[in-house]
C-alpha cells in the first residue's frame, strides 16, 4: 500500500502543535491479527472444549472486541514511534489519537496530535539588549532587626519561684478535661504552654495569668460544631489546670561576648559589618535576578516564544503542589483556588520561557561544564556539608544524579554568562 512520506503527512497546526497521519499496511495488520487470534485460542476456556482446543472461528467471533483492542495496543504505538523517529520529532506530551479507521483488508489509518518543543531563533545581536540593575541600599534598621532576631534565638527560659505567671512565660502544667454532658474525664496530660499565645484557647490564657507554682484553676470551653478536632466539636469541656513550673524569658545582653557565640567574629561591630555585607550581597543577587528576568522576558516577547500547553499545565501543578498540601488545596474556596492557579500559571510561563531561552543560549554560546569544574563544585559542597568527598560522590552515583548535578551547574554557568554580558550595574 503506497502512502505519502511522513513529511507530507505531518501538519503544522501552531508553532508547538502538530498533527500526523499514520498508515499501517493491511499485510502487517493481518499478520498481527493472526498472531493475536492464535494467542487467544491458546488461552480461551469455552464450554465443551479443553483450553487451547476451541475452534478458531468461534474464539475470533466471541473475543472480537478484545482481539481488536490487543492488536491496536501493539501496532499503533509501534508505527507511531517509527513515524516520529523518521521525522526526527520528539513530542512534549503523549500523542493523542484523534481518529482511527480499522479494516483488515485495507489496513489501519489513524491521526494523532501532539505538542513539540518551540523552535527558538535568537537574533544575532540578542546580547545588545542591555538592562540596568537597580541600586541596592541597606538601612541601619535592617541590620538592627537581624541582630534582634539573633538575640531572640539565643534567649533562655529560666525557672522562677517568686512570682505568678505572666504573658510570654513558658509554663509546665498538668491538665485534665471533662466532658460536661457525658460526665466523662479525659486523660491527665503534662504539657508546656506559652502564656498569652494566640494559638491557645482564650480561656486557657485567662486562667493561667496570675497563677503561682502549685496553684490550680478550672475553666470551661464550649467548642463550635465545626471545630477541626472532631472529638471536641460541639462539646462543652471543663478543664482543670495545675501549674507545675514557671519559666521566664531571659534575653542575653547584646554585646561582644554574644556576638562571638553567634559567629566567628571579634565582637559586636564586626558582626554588624558581616550582617551588612550578607544583606547587601543577598539584595544585589536578587536585583541581578530581576534584571536578568527583565532581559529574558523582553527576549521572549521579541522572538514571540510560544509554549506548549501541556508544559504550562505540568509546571503550574508543580508550583501549586509545592505551596499547598492536597488537603489544604481541596478545602480552599473555589474563587481563591482560581486566583492562586492563575498566579501559578503566570509564574509557570515565566519559569518555562526563562528555562528554554537559557538552554538555547547555553547551546548557542557553546557553554560547557568541564570535569575540573564539576570536581571543584563537589569539593565545595562536601566541605559545606562536612562530609568526605567520596561519600558525596557515592550518594550521587547511587541516586543516579551525576548528570542532574552537572546540568544544574551548566544552567548556573549560563546565568553567570548572561549577567556578565547584559546587566549594567
Amino acid at each position: 500500500m503506497e502512502q505519502n512520506p511522513p513529511e507530507e503527512r505531518l501538519k503544522v497546526i501552531s508553532p508547538v502543535v502538530r498533527e500526523l497521519e499514520v498508515n499501517i499496511p493491511p499485510e502487517e495488520v493481518k499478520k498481527e491479527y493472526e498472531k493475536t487470534v492464535n494467542n487467544y485460542v491458546s488461552k480461551a476456556r469455552l464450554p465443551g472444549f479443553r483450553q487451547g482446543h476451541a475452534p478458531r472461528e468461534m474464539v475470533a467471533r466471541m473475543f472480537a472486541a478484545e482481539i481488536k483492542d490487543a492488536l491496536l495496543d501493539n501496532l499503533v504505538p509501534e508505527y507511531l514511534k517509527r513515524e516520529l523517529e523518521a521525522l526526527g520529532v520528539v513530542p512534549v506530551n503523549v500523542p493523542a489519537v484523534r481518529s482511527l479507521d480499522f479494516d483488515l483488508e485495507k489496513g489501519i489509518k489513524f491521526q494523532v496530535s501532539f505538542e513539540v518543543w518551540p523552535a527558538i531563533d535568537l537574533p544575532a545581536n540578542y546580547l545588545d539588549n542591555k538592562v540596568k540593575q537597580e541600586e541596592v541600599k541597606i538601612e541601619e534598621k535592617e541590620v538592627e532587626e537581624v541582630l534582634k532576631n539573633l538575640q531572640e534565638n539565643a534567649v533562655e527560659y529560666l525557672p522562677v519561684n517568686d512570682r505568678t505567671v505572666l504573658n510570654d512565660d513558658y509554663v509546665v502544667i498538668e491538665i485534665q478535661g471533662k466532658d460536661v454532658e457525658a460526665k466523662k474525664f479525659l486523660p491527665v496530660e503534662k504539657v508546656v504552654v506559652l502564656a498569652g499565645h494566640s494559638e491557645n484557647e482564650p480561656q486557657l490564657n485567662e486562667a493561667l495569668i496570675g497563677l503561682g507554682q502549685g496553684e490550680e484553676k478550672t475553666f470551661e470551653v464550649a467548642y463550635p460544631s465545626d471545630y477541626p478536632q472532631k472529638k471536641f466539636a460541639g462539646k462543652k469541656i471543663e478543664y482543670r489546670i495545675k501549674v507545675l513550673e514557671i519559666k521566664e524569658k531571659k534575653l542575653p545582653e547584646l554585646n561582644d561576648e554574644l556576638a562571638r557565640t553567634i559567629d566567628q567574629v571579634s565582637g559586636l561591630e564586626e558582626l554588624k559589618q558581616k550582617i551588612y555585607q550578607d544583606l547587601l550581597k543577598h539584595r544585589q543577587h536578587q536585583a541581578s535576578d530581576r534584571a536578568l528576568n527583565e532581559f529574558l522576558e523582553k527576549l521572549a516577547t521579541d522572538i514571540n516564544l510560544t509554549l506548549p500547553d501541556s508544559l504550562i499545565k505540568e509546571e503550574t501543578e508543580a508550583i501549586v503542589s509545592r505551596q499547598f498540601r492536597e488537603d489544604d488545596w481541596n478545602k480552599m474556596p473555589a474563587e481563591l483556588r482560581q486566583q492562586v492557579a492563575e498566579q501559578a500559571r503566570k509564574q509557570a510561563e515565566n519559569n518555562l520561557k526563562n528555562h528554554l531561552l537559557l538552554r538555547k543560549i547555553i547551546d548557542r554560546e557553546g557553554i560547557k561544564i568541564s570535569e575540573e569544574e564539576y570536581e571543584e563544585d563537589l569539593k565545595k559542597m562536601a566541605e559545606q556539608r562536612n562530609i568526605p568527598l567520596s561519600q558525596l560522590k557515592s550518594a550521587l552515583n547511587q541516586q543516579e544524579r551525576e548528570e542532574e548535578w552537572k546540568f544544574s551547574l551548566l544552567l548556573q554557568k549560563g546565568i553567570d554568562f548572561l549577567k556578565e554580558k547584559v546587566i549594567i550595574k
